[in-house]
């Protein structure tokens, strides 16, 4: 309903300032006058202008050429503008007719033989100037439609796809958070025969953990300090389990906590650190966050203990939909990689635009 509102106000008031401008020009050049508005002529001619388009709107909406390019649909078009065309100056010169009296009158009316034309090839050639400007004149109207009609139409498609990512990412976000909750619970279960203190403090820990991560849930990017904040808490429920064996530390840059990231996408690179390179080693390891700006990017690294033999991100959804997250939110402004840096240490890196 808004469309066809906006539609028709443009097709009359744009026919309207055209017809105007078009009244005002003279022999003795252009002036804006007010008078134009009492002709009868004036409205005849914004009608004249709106009903003949308006038919063109038709055709083109009846063989679905809005959605193709202007090349592969030119010869339909123009095909329509010259029909167009013929009844618009066809309306016109039935106008003149009738106000000039009758055909006599209108052909009679100072068309004498001129240069060796008689008055019938005049008019002819004055009918086919006519015809080519307002020819002319119509294809604007169409340059103009199209240009419209597509960007509405490239709006749409852009809203639509804007709808299927932020359904994706929910999604992602809804797989997001049961995997954390499974991989906290799974370190708590190992604790709960060997030593109930411990399993109780890394309950709260967890509850901790979850509270903010339901806090972040809704949103499509958080603070990094609120990232931090879950991930710390995950990692007391991991140091209860591992004690001595996990070592931890943090290399941040004071000015990232307001920097905006996906949520859970430090905590799925802390996890995948714990469960593939930690609990590996009966020895334990480190873990190693650095996170900071760098020109126009902020980039977090995460290095633990381990070795990787061959990089995939098919075992388990974490790494999967990390990937996917990234690639849905920033296109190629983000990149993510994962690889050996040493015999002994992997690191994951992520870079995105900075805030």
């Amino acid at each position: 309903m808004k469309i066809r509102y906006q539609y028709w106000a443009s097709q009359i008031l744009g026919w309207a300032f055209f017809t105007y401008l078009w009244s005002n020009l003279r022999m003795d050049g252009f002036g804006l006058r007010v008078d134009v508005f009492m002709d009868t002529d004036f409205y005849f001619h914004v009608a004249n202008g709106v009903i003949c388009t308006h038919l063109i709107h038709l055709f083109i909406r009846w063989q679905k050429l809005e959605r193709m390019r202007f090349g592969r649909v030119f010869m339909k078009l123009w095909l329509a503008v010259v029909g167009a065309t013929v009844l618009m100056v066809a309306n016109m010169s039935v106008l003149s007719i009738w106000e000039a009296g009758g055909w006599t009158e209108f052909s009679t009316n100072g068309l004498k033989d001129r240069d060796g034309l008689s008055p019938t090839a005049q008019m002819i050639i004055v009918l086919v100037l006519i015809a080519f400007v307002w020819h002319l004149v119509v294809w604007g109207w169409v340059a103009i439609y199209f240009s419209a009609i597509q960007g509405r139409i490239k709006r749409q498609e852009l809203e639509s796809e804007n709808r299927l990512k932020q359904a994706e990412l929910d999604n992602l976000k809804t797989r997001l958070n049961p995997h954390f909750l499974f991989n906290s619970l799974s370190s708590i279960r190992s604790l709960i025969a060997e030593d109930p203190v411990r399993a109780q403090r890394a309950v709260g820990e967890l509850a901790e953990a979850a509270r903010s991560a339901m806090l972040s849930e809704r949103q499509q990017l958080i603070a990094f300090g609120k990232e931090l904040e879950v991930v710390k808490h995950y990692l007391a429920i991991e140091k209860i389990r591992f004690k001595e064996r996990l070592r931890i530390e943090y290399h941040i840059q004071a000015t990232t906590d307001a920097q905006t990231m996906p949520p859970m996408l430090l905590q799925t690179l802390v996890e995948n650190a714990i469960k593939h390179g930690i609990s590996k080693h009966s020895a334990g390891g480190d873990i190693r966050i650095s996170a900071g700006r760098e020109g126009k990017h902020f980039i977090i690294q995460v290095d633990n203990t381990g070795q990787m033999t061959e990089p995939s991100f098919e075992e388990g959804f974490g790494l999967s939909g990390t990937l996917r997250r990234l690639s849905l939110l920033y296109g190629e402004k983000a990149s993510f990689r994962i690889g050996n840096i040493s015999d002994s240490t992997v690191r994951a890196t992520v870079k995105i635009p900075a805030a």
